[in-house]
């Protein structure tokens, strides 16, 4: 394996991992996603709940209102990038792989661990390679 195709696992994994937190968050959370589409989608979500909202509130940050929706656009960056030869810079891994250990020390219990891993399959993949060859405008 070429430290390019090390470098796209970490972009499908990022996509796949964030599809799966964000498609899991909204059927775990069916019936209060039917209540929002019942009520209406304008508006139904505030920074200070009341309690009769929370559920709400949770329905919206767990699913498209969670860091799923960004780590999905990095990983289809991560893809584009690597199927046209464009570099992935190592530094975009490197603040992934902090972010996971952020997350894992607030929950341990989390998927921080997928997180972490896409940070090091982009340092992984990107190390090393000889930045020179490439046009300057890249």
């Amino acid at each position: 394996m070429n430290n390019r195709n090390i470098t796209v696992w970490g972009g499908r994994l990022a996509v796949a991992g964030a599809g799966f937190h964000v498609s899991a968050a909204a059927l775990k959370r069916k019936a209060v996603w039917s209540q929002i589409l019942d009520e209406g989608v304008a508006n139904t979500v505030t920074l200070d709940p009341p309690p009769d909202r929370v559920a709400v509130a949770e329905a919206f940050w767990f699913s498209p209102g969670s860091f799923g929706v960004p780590l999905g656009l990095i990983g289809q960056l991560v893809l584009h990038m690597t199927r046209r030869g464009y570099p992935v810079p190592v530094w975009l891994g490197w603040i992934i792989v902090a972010w996971a250990c952020f997350l894992g020390v607030m929950v341990p219990k989390s998927g921080a661990w997928a997180i972490l891993t896409v940070g090091a399959l982009i340092i992984a993949g990107e190390s090393g390679h000889d930045r020179k060859a490439l046009p300057a405008n890249i």
